[in-house]
């Protein structure tokens, strides 16, 4: 049974791929306010900056679940894997830009 929080999170998505980039910042943006220790609102505010092709603000977010995730008590080191790679992500993406 999907909680709020994964409706929400997987609605993102479900409006990115439909390119309602619009909807999808504004569901991101609810996740954030109504889920603030849940690092969903940041990884999916991040993939709407990315899908709209603003990467610097793409990489910011994905650095903020970075740090995100390093900081909380809720990830273990089975999540290290999920926090390198919101930092790969942000480094990736700030090195496109840089070379735009």
């Amino acid at each position: 049974m999907f909680t709020e929080l994964d409706q929400l999170s997987n609605s993102v998505v479900d409006l990115i791929k439909q390119n309602q980039l619009d909807e999808a910042e504004a569901v991101s943006l609810r996740l954030l306010n109504e889920y603030p220790d849940q690092i969903d609102g940041l990884n999916r505010l991040a993939m709407v900056y990315e899908a709209r092709g603003e990467k610097g603000k793409a990489a910011e977010h994905y650095r903020k679940a970075y740090h995100f995730a390093m900081s909380h008590e809720g990830f273990d080191q089975h999540d290290q894997h999920a926090a390198d790679w919101f930092l790969s992500e942000a480094n990736r993406l700030a090195s496109q830009n840089n070379m735009e």
